[in-house]
């Protein structure tokens, strides 16, 4: 019995041994992407529909950056409803003796509105209107992906070339450092680059000043005007509001609620909360994930400003990579180049 319990135990850390030493395996992976201008013999078409990429539980790398936890910082500014100038003024005046026992009168506790009203407070920072094109982190190593530093990006002098060429935009130059793992249970990462349309546009790529406007000319043009007449008469007053009334309810072409308007838009519109708010230039997902071998999987959505509208191009492809070299994932309006390297964690202190 004792024998046939130190095989299992055996057999059970020879299986086991081969998995921890997978999961232990770090990669290095730096990632140029760049935008560029189909040739004369593609023809550039544009579909209506946009293909919506949710971040979900993808893992951040970028947010951290540009929207940093100011709480603490928050806490030590003071209030911007204090006058300090008043105050201090107030210290220089002198007392006078029969002014000192006078009080202005107090309003009561229940004639006060809003008595736990609460402070509106501005505590994100605001995204900029452009992100640079070189992202790196401080490199400290830590279990989950994480930003490496500088001396990670070991693919210059190909960014330079791109940034020479015609008809071609670099977006995005970064490095990272991951554990990947198979791909059931393999997390993305999410990624965005370039200029910022969020003030021009939302997700959809409806423009934003349009809509506001569309919409108020609706509500406009399919509202009745009525006018009363003041005839002094109360009887008169209240048949013309029971006549109103009566109309507006059978008014059948008044607009719908916005709710019911955007719902009969677009349906697949309706779960607005997952999806990013931020409308960026490139948008979208990066997994790595291994499986005796390396593979990659990115999807992308690419934007390119037009006159009066902004299009969108869904890009997503998949790759079986070799760590070491160098790989080319193209598209006539997106490329992506990629190097993914072995990398050994600092040993544990």
């Amino acid at each position: 019995m004792i024998k046939a319990l130190k095989y299992c135990l055996l057999s059970s850390v020879l299986l086991t041994s081969p998995l921890s030493a997978q999961q232990q395996r770090w990669f290095e992976v730096e990632m140029l992407v760049f935008s560029q201008t189909p040739g004369a013999a593609i023809q550039e078409t544009f579909g209506d529909s946009i293909k919506a990429i949710k971040p979900g539980r993808a893992y951040d790398l970028l947010t951290p950056r540009y929207q940093p936890d100011i709480a603490n910082l928050l806490s030590e500014l003071p209030l911007c409803s204090q006058d300090t100038g008043f105050a201090s003024e107030f210290k220089l005046m002198p007392l006078r003796s029969h002014t000192m026992c006078i009080f202005e009168p107090q309003v009561k506790p229940w004639q006060q509105h809003n008595l736990f009203q609460p402070r509106n407070t501005i505590n994100r920072v605001a995204y900029p209107l452009q992100l640079p094109t070189v992202i790196t982190g401080r490199g400290e190593h830590q279990n989950t992906p994480y930003l490496a530093d500088d001396s990670a990006l070991q693919l210059r002098d190909i960014a330079q070339r791109i940034n020479r060429q015609a008809g071609m935009s670099l977006l995005l130059h970064t490095s990272w450092r991951q554990a990947p793992v198979t791909e059931r249970r393999a997390i993305a990462s999410r990624w965005f680059a370039g200029k910022n349309f969020s003030q021009q546009f939302d997700y959809w790529s409806q423009p934003r000043n349009l809509l506001v406007a569309t919409a108020d000319t609706t509500l406009t043009s399919n509202t009745p005007t009525y006018t009363m007449t003041d005839t002094g008469s109360d009887t008169q007053l209240l048949s013309q509001i029971d006549s109103l009334l009566q109309q507006l309810s059978a008014n059948s072409q008044l607009p719908p609620p916005p709710g019911e308007e955007l719902a009969a838009i677009a349906p697949e519109q309706q779960n607005l909360s997952s999806l990013p708010d931020q409308v960026w230039q490139l948008d979208g997902l990066f997994k790595l994930h291994l499986d005796h071998y390396l593979f990659v999987n990115t999807e992308f959505n690419l934007r390119i400003p037009s006159a009066d509208k902004l299009n969108t191009v869904y890009v997503r492809q998949s790759r079986r990579v070799i760590s070491g070299e160098i790989h080319y994932l193209d598209h006539p309006h997106l490329g992506i180049i990629l190097q993914i390297r072995r990398f050994d964690p600092p040993a544990a202190e």
